[in-house]
């Protein structure tokens, strides 16, 4: 199976990008024929991917507008299995969590509305500016584990 991880981020090496890459490391150990795009930089082949992996991070309260534009330029991903993950400092085991859930719950819809496809994932990851968030990457290979446990390889 061929998966597209879709993603933008405002910076190089940030936690959106360093999450897109944990999770195609994960699913190319399990096999799986893995692209990486960074919507603003190139134009993803979906072609023949039977899972779009999408990512953004939140900036002011929204995710990336690329990132929105490009599933309704794909026609919402109808007819495809879909994971999506926001990265935000929202996010973060310090935030206590009837405030982290029910925020975190409306980014994600942010996205989530977008999407005419099968949504089989979908998850929060902590930001981080400096340094990788172990958490957050420890976290990053579970779901990514969980998602192709739900595709059957």
């Amino acid at each position: 199976m061929r998966v597209c991880i879709i993603y933008d981020s405002m910076h190089e090496g940030g936690a959106t990008a360093t999450i897109a890459e944990c999770i195609g490391s994960e699913m190319r150990s399990a096999g799986l024929d893995v692209a990486v795009y960074r919507v603003s930089r190139e134009q993803p082949d979906l072609g023949d991917c039977g899972l779009v992996v999408l990512g953004t991070p939140i900036y002011f309260e929204r995710p990336m507008r690329t990132v929105i534009e490009f599933i309704d330029g794909n026609n919402g991903l109808e007819g495809r299995k879909v994971a999506v993950y926001i990265t935000c400092f929202m996010a973060s085991k310090k935030i206590p969590s009837p405030i982290r859930d029910k925020i975190v719950r409306w980014y994600l819809g942010q996205v989530i509305k977008h999407v005419r496809g099968k949504i089989i994932e979908s998850t929060a990851f902590s930001g981080w500016i400096r340094r990788p968030d172990k958490e957050a990457l420890r976290r990053c290979r579970e779901w990514s584990r969980r998602i192709i446990e739900k595709l059957g390889v």
